[in-house]
């Protein structure tokens, strides 16, 4: 405990699983966002205006399907129970 912040072992794991899942290990840093294929994941790490200036002019397109930017344009994330759909009738 540094600052008297407790770290819950799941956020680790979770950021362990996102740097490692495709078999290689990915940097989470400024670094490693510039490889993420979505402008708005990477805006959401830091340096906002940096990517939103670099994604509007190379006219980049997000395609919504991660977490990230799902929930940076309200709608639910496809994960979890976000993946279920209820039929009323």
């Amino acid at each position: 405990m540094v600052y008297g912040i407790n770290v819950d072992t799941r956020h680790l794991s979770l950021i362990a699983d996102y740097m490692t899942y495709d078999g290689k290990y990915k940097a989470l840093n400024r670094i490693g966002m510039n490889g993420c294929p979505s402008p708005l994941q990477q805006m959401s790490f830091e340096s906002t205006l940096n990517y939103l200036k670099k994604s509007t002019v190379r006219g980049l397109k997000d395609n919504l399907v991660s977490p990230s930017s799902t929930l940076i344009i309200g709608q639910q994330a496809q994960i979890g129970s976000g993946l279920v759909k209820l039929l009323w009738q």
